[in-house]
């Protein structure tokens, strides 16, 4: 499938897991507001200099239309435009939504010593991630002191339908959300849901049997990694954990036998504070 076509679907894929690719569906839905967060969208740390063209060709917008949004974006410093490249980046102004985003989240807090506790313990990388369309989006990270690390921060993304953190992200996502998250993993997979599927139908019961589930190079070669989220008081937001790192490190045994237990018991730990605290 191409990068197009797969860029679309989470495109269409609204917050609550269905899917709006107009407004057509919904009277209050703004398509125009809806474009512009499209076309900011189309800007990642792989590419964070894009041309309209490039924007038009990411979003399957017309040209023009990319034109009008870039314009008025960077007016409202949502954009920067760099002359010598003719290209824009991402300005301040999304960074600003980011902090208040960040801040908002209450559960950070709570997680981030729980969190070091089994990094230091692990020598690998803990992270909680929050699901934006079919992607899991790093919220919270803690590293070890050891010098094997996974180069990933706050804002890295991992693929919904192959890391861990989206397969316990999907054992704990209300029903409703679940059906439509993997109806839109089947679309955007092709060829591939069936190996897809038979991955998280896996995941499922090893989180049934142990509570939580492993990617043995699944995402990355040679990466290995522990997954578990739990369902917030609210019945719709999910809290996904994982714990990553090079297989020579996180062996499948250690995480099998140790780490995954632990893992486990960091989630039970976070989630009793949280509920103490009278969060929702």
């Amino acid at each position: 499938m191409s990068t197009r076509r797969n860029w679309q679907l989470e495109s269409d894929l609204d917050e609550s897991g269905g899917v709006e690719a107009d407004g057509s569906k919904d009277r209050q839905f703004i398509t125009a507001l809806s474009r512009g967060f499209d076309v900011l969208r189309a800007f990642d740390a792989a590419d964070p200099l894009l041309g309209n063209q490039e924007i038009a060709s990411r979003t399957g917008l017309p040209k023009p239309t990319v034109s009008r949004i870039t314009y008025t974006l960077t007016k409202l410093g949502y954009l920067k435009y760099v002359p010598k490249l003719e290209r824009y980046r991402l300005g301040s102004g999304v960074l600003a939504i980011n902090q208040a985003y960040l801040a908002s989240l209450a559960i950070r807090d709570l997680a981030r010593p729980h969190m070091l506790e089994l990094a230091t313990a692990s020598r690998g990388t803990v992270a909680l991630g929050d699901r934006d369309r079919l992607s899991m989006v790093y919220i919270e990270l803690q590293r070890s002191v050891s010098h094997v690390i996974l180069h990933q921060d706050i804002g890295s993304r991992l693929p919904l339908a192959r890391s861990a953190m989206g397969w316990a992200w999907l054992e704990s996502a209300p029903e409703a959300v679940r059906r439509q998250v993997m109806d839109a993993l089947k679309q955007q997979e092709g060829k591939d849901w069936t190996s897809v599927k038979k991955h998280i139908a896996r995941a499922e019961r090893e989180i049934a049997d142990t509570g939580f589930c492993l990617g043995i190079g699944c995402w990355v070669p040679d990466i290995n990694g522990a997954g578990t989220a739990f369902l917030a008081p609210d019945g719709q937001t999910v809290y996904a954990f994982n714990l990553g790192g090079p297989a020579f490190v996180l062996s499948e045994e250690r995480l099998r036998q140790d780490l995954g237990p632990r893992l486990v018991g960091m989630r039970r730990a976070i989630e009793a504070d949280y509920l103490r605290q009278g969060l929702r």
